[in-house]
């Protein structure tokens, strides 16, 4: 029989922000820790200038053992040399005692506590003037005044609208140009056509299907199929969801389900879901709940750098934003946003891809600053974004793809 301790182990990466500056490098282990060869040992030793410290969790870790112990005394000292320190989170008393008899390494009972011994986030009341909801007692997207206006409201709707309209117009009309040539049709109506017949037998998203038609390297010919041989796998599965259907389930399904199961596992009363945008590699709103307009219109479409969840997409590992209105990881414009919707926290996951492609993004925002994550909720949130991003990739390589090829051969064949 094969007992957690006989476990093969794995390392799970995150940064957590401190408020005003700073960030530790968290490992999360798993399997017993028996010697230097261990995955998360590993990873401690990638800890960058960047970070504080290093955090090296052991709460899912069963069994340390003496080898073990030299290895993190190892890790400890090149860290130290490098200007760095590690930091060992662990509440088991059999493990504590073992760590603790080598004065070398410094012993805290949760990563939290790692980050409060570094710098904790301050949980009282924001002084006014710092959190928006101060005045009304709730998030200011339930207490805008926008309400007493109908006439202001539906102006901003509008608006909202057009700006939407305007940013997936130029793709679909990119990809209308690019099938009136390669499929020599009469007009860009008869384009259109093409890509919705297909975006709707295939369920998939119009912006998503032209996307594909944009990005993907064109057919050979009119007369070959576009994607031959291509091996068709079976979908991955979504236990973090037991009653959606992998096989049949959309896009908008599985981040729906992303989002609401992510906020339920840190409490979150707000989040939003992003995903990469093949042609400018931005990463797109998909999804949100409790967040109000302003900050939707704001965050439609994100760069490379100015947030916490590009922040997670640069270190392929979840960001934790324990303060937002003192994290220099904002730029000002996005850390009023966030902070006039009542975020003051925020925990930033990426849905990865096998390979370490990031898929999409899912962040819950929370009205107080936060802690770091208990190695559950980490562990529960890690495997959310894996999961999805397995799903993600099989859904393009597959749905996107069958579109297409549809769309191809009917092209091809067209009048």
């Amino acid at each position: 029989m094969v007992t957690t301790a006989d476990r093969p182990g794995a390392a799970r990466t995150e940064v957590v922000r401190l408020p005003g500056g700073g960030s530790l490098w968290v490992v999360r282990a798993e399997g017993g820790v028996r010697d230097a060869e261990h995955p998360a040992l590993r990873a401690v030793a990638r800890s960058g200038p960047e970070h504080d410290a290093a955090v090296l969790d052991l709460a899912l870790v069963p069994l340390v053992t003496a080898p073990g112990v030299r290895a993190l005394v190892h890790h400890a000292h090149d860290l130290t040399e490098r200007g760095s320190s590690l930091l060992v989170a662990t509440d088991a008393p059999r493990t504590r005692d073992r760590l603790t008899a080598d004065t070398t390494l410094t012993v805290v009972p949760t990563v939290a506590a790692a980050a409060a011994a570094c710098g904790a986030p301050d949980t009282t009341p924001p002084a006014p003037g710092l959190d928006p909801a101060s005045d009304s007692g709730n998030s200011p997207s339930r207490g805008r005044t926008d309400g007493a206006d109908p006439e202001l409201a539906r102006l901003r709707q509008e608006v909202r609208h057009l700006r939407a309209r305007a940013r997936t117009h130029p793709l679909v009309s990119r990809a209308q140009g690019i099938l009136e040539e390669r499929y020599r049709l009469p007009d860009e109506r008869a384009a259109f056509a093409l890509l919705e017949a297909s975006s709707q037998r295939f369920n998939v998203r119009l912006r998503t299907l032209a996307s594909a038609v944009v990005t993907v390297p064109r057919p050979r010919s009119p007369d070959h199929e576009w994607f031959p041989r291509r091996e068709r796998q079976a979908p991955p599965a979504l236990a973090f969801q037991p009653g959606l259907r992998a096989a049949t389930a959309n896009t908008s399904e599985v981040l729906s389900a992303v989002l609401r199961r992510s906020m339920e596992i840190t409490d979150a009363s707000m989040g939003n879901v992003q995903l990469v945008d093949p042609v400018t590699g931005d990463l797109r709103l998909e999804k949100h709940h409790g967040l109000d307009d302003d900050f939707v219109d704001f965050f439609d479409r994100v760069s490379h750098e100015g947030t916490a969840c590009a922040l997670a997409a640069e270190h392929l590992a979840r960001v934790t934003v324990t303060d937002v209105a003192t994290d220099a990881a904002f730029t000002e414009s996005a850390r009023k946003a966030i902070l006039a919707t009542g975020s003051r926290g925020c925990h930033s996951t990426p849905l990865l891809a096998p390979r370490g492609r990031v898929e999409g993004m899912v962040s819950t925002h929370h009205e107080r600053p936060v802690h770091a994550l208990s190695a559950a909720q980490a562990r529960a949130l890690d495997e959310i974004g894996d999961q999805a991003g397995r799903w993600l990739e099989w859904y393009q390589r597959t749905v996107v793809l069958d579109a297409l090829e549809h769309l191809h051969f009917t092209g091809s064949t067209w009048g």
